[in-house]
């Protein structure tokens, strides 16, 4: 037979309809999607405690840097402070000062020098050598 008669001729009892069909499959229903609201809670979560924290350490920060300042300010009064009484106490300190506050306190200077020699329990007087 030809390709033609082939084609035309009516289907015998040999050659089933169902083989030549597909076979079907039942097909699970999809899955229902989950919910995106845990994970946009999370992530709001996670958002939101980034910037609390961000905020606390800025903020830490900024009362630290703050504290230092005001040290360093009274730690600047405070050498001021000191330059002056140290330049108090060396005009106070002088010879001329010393001289003049142990006359008005009635002292005289001492006429001569001497010194005690413990060893010989005697007063030496200081042109007389040791």
């Amino acid at each position: 037979m030809t390709t033609a008669a082939r084609a035309t001729a009516p289907r015998s009892a040999e050659q089933p309809r169902a083989a030549w069909r597909p076979r079907l499959h039942v097909v699970r229903s999809p899955e229902p999607s989950r919910s995106l609201v845990p994970f946009l809670t999370l992530c709001l979560t996670v958002l939101l405690t980034a910037l609390v924290t961000a905020l606390l350490l800025n903020t830490s920060m900024a009362v630290s840097s703050h504290r230092v300042h005001v040290q360093q300010i009274e730690l600047s009064q405070l050498r001021e402070t000191e330059a002056e009484l140290q330049a108090r106490l060396d005009s106070l300190g002088s010879p001329s000062e010393l001289r003049q506050r142990a006359r008005s306190l009635g002292m005289v200077p001492a006429e001569a020098t001497v010194y005690i020699s413990v060893g010989t329990r005697s007063i030496v007087s200081a042109g007389e050598g040791k």
